[in-house]
């Protein structure tokens, strides 16, 4: 694959007003991310934007990459970035420069991003959407699903998923006797949803009135009212259906 790599000398990079480097050893993430901007944004006002919006010491990503295929400079390789906290350091990023309508040809040239930093690193690199480490909607649904089928290079970006079923997938099934922080969310949308049966019931506890309020729920819904929250009664408690 033939790479059109425009360095940060060539695109006219401002100096970062510090740079902190990593060695390849800890480098165990490859982060994908868009720009949440129009697609003919230029790289000065991106970092700009990064460094006099944010307060960053640069522009906030490793690399960046245009529908054109051509891939962009950022920090560079192993230099820590501002792309997802907690994460800076143990991560490398790549950004789409648009909001979610990649071309196939950036989706190669991400795609070669990623093979590039599993190369240098010697070993894989695991793939991550921005969203799945930090709560932000970057870098998009199709984006994504990309990242989630393994960043496949034939083609263009999956559809967007169904935002329902990407929500629901990631909640648990719940049974009486659960206990934790996702019954503690039961309990308040079962009274969000008017349920009166849970004055003085413990909001941490998958009691029985927790179980008769959901019953109600699904019977009122038309699904098997079986007291268990499962992906066919989240979306009902989320009002999502």
């Amino acid at each position: 694959m033939q790479i059109d790599l425009v360095s940060r000398a060539a695109w006219g990079a401002r100096a970062p007003r510090q740079r902190h480097t990593v060695p390849w050893s800890l480098r165990t993430e490859f982060f994908v991310h868009h720009t949440d901007g129009p697609v003919d944004q230029t790289m000065r006002s991106i970092q700009d934007f990064h460094m006099d919006g944010n307060g960053w010491s640069d522009i906030g990503y490793n690399h960046l990459v245009r529908d054109s295929g051509t891939i962009y400079e950022g920090r560079g390789w192993l230099v820590v970035g501002a792309h997802c906290p907690g994460h800076n350091r143990t991560g490398h990023s790549v950004a789409y420069i648009g909001r979610d309508t990649p071309t196939a040809a950036a989706l190669r040239s991400m795609r070669w991003l990623y093979d590039e930093a599993c190369r240098r690193a010697g070993r894989e690199l695991k793939m991550l959407g921005h969203g799945e480490r930090f709560a932000t909607a970057c870098p998009g649904s199709r984006l994504q699903a990309w990242v989630d089928q393994g960043m496949p290079i034939d083609g263009e970006a999956p559809p967007a998923p169904d935002p329902t079923e990407v929500i629901v997938k990631k909640l648990p099934v719940l049974r009486q006797g659960d206990k934790g922080w996702d019954v503690k969310t039961l309990h308040y949308l079962l009274l969000a949803r008017d349920y009166g049966g849970l004055d003085g019931v413990d909001d941490t506890v998958f009691t029985p009135a927790h179980a008769e309020g959901v019953r109600g729920l699904q019977a009122a819904a038309g699904i098997e009212a079986d007291g268990i929250v499962g992906p066919k009664t989240w979306p009902v408690l989320l009002r999502l259906s």
